[in-house]
């Protein structure tokens, strides 16, 4: 079979395993696009084969032609049920493993483009094309989501909102594509100061906002002055235009046994937050505290 596939095949590479067990541990490591094996082999037969291959996620995807000279069909059927992807009856014409062998790799090839095509579509429709950040529509659906965990895990969890200060006219003086730049280089910035569990995205024209999780009200209020110093203190180019600028923060927090019991009532207190920092004067963090619904006061 070995033989025949380096012969007839036109195979970039073919591995060959004494028996199931080594097989088994050959996929884990070089990750093939086939694997072909015979029903009956030493330690570890077709059938446990597939049980084992089945058992571990990771190897499951991986196409398996079985050979075998049993015609039963009791057995063909439990092949396919146990993941066998086709068989060939023993004795075969090599012609027609070739051939089976070149289909199976030419599905597997387009499977994975199918993946890759998939993988691109999701990163198109959940992510910001000038940023690259999340977008506002997959933020939301997962600060539903962390919202509702609060309450269950009783963890809690954290909303950073940030709008660029006097950035219309910022924006009319540079001109839009000035204006992506800078937007450009501060998604840019912003993204090194958070941790991968968090979720950074563009939520509005220059508003990004951040989704801390397991994050209460001290550590929110930390992270948001680290991202303000970092915009501030961040240069930017927008052309020839060397310039630096300033952000406002607002922050709100869920917690476990807290009155936030919705996505919009937390964005809606990081939002009211984010307008008294502007009142304030801008770059500036203000936290979210029941004294703001009531008006602006100062901390």
């Amino acid at each position: 079979m070995v033989e025949t596939l380096r012969q007839w095949g036109e195979l970039e590479e073919v591995i060959e395993a004494d028996n199931g067990l080594e097989a088994l541990r050959l996929m884990a490591e070089k990750r093939p696009d086939l694997v072909v094996c015979d029903l009956v082999m030493p330690s570890c037969d077709g059938v446990q084969f597939l049980r084992l291959r089945a058992a571990k996620p990771e190897l499951a995807t991986i196409p398996v032609l079985i050979l075998t000279s049993d015609s039963e069909l009791e057995r063909k059927v439990e092949l396919f049920e146990r993941g066998a992807s086709d068989y060939v009856k023993k004795p075969f014409d090599p012609r027609e493993l070739v051939a089976r062998v070149r289909v199976h790799l030419r599905l597997t090839l387009l499977t994975e483009d199918l993946e890759a095509a998939n993988e691109k579509l999701y990163k198109l429709s959940c992510t910001d094309p000038l940023t690259d950040l999340f977008n506002r529509r997959h933020f939301n659906n997962v600060l539903k989501i962390e919202v509702a965990r609060v309450s269950r895990y009783s963890v809690p969890i954290s909303l950073v909102v940030c709008d660029i200060d006097h950035f219309k006219p910022l924006n009319d003086e540079l001109g839009h594509f000035g204006g992506d730049e800078v937007l450009k280089g501060i998604a840019s910035a912003l993204s090194k100061c958070v941790r991968k569990a968090d979720v950074i995205a563009r939520y509005g024209g220059e508003e990004i906002a951040v989704l801390l999780s397991n994050t209460g009200k001290v550590g929110a209020a930390n992270l948001a002055e680290r991202l303000r110093t970092t915009i501030e203190s961040t240069p930017l180019s927008a052309g020839e235009a060397r310039l630096r600028v300033t952000a406002s923060f607002g922050v709100a927090t869920a917690e476990p046994k807290g009155d936030v019991t919705s996505s919009a009532q937390l964005i809606h207190r990081a939002d009211r937050a984010l307008q008294v920092a502007k009142r304030r004067g801008r770059n500036r963090v203000v936290t979210w505290g029941p004294e703001l619904e009531r008006g602006d006061s100062q901390p």
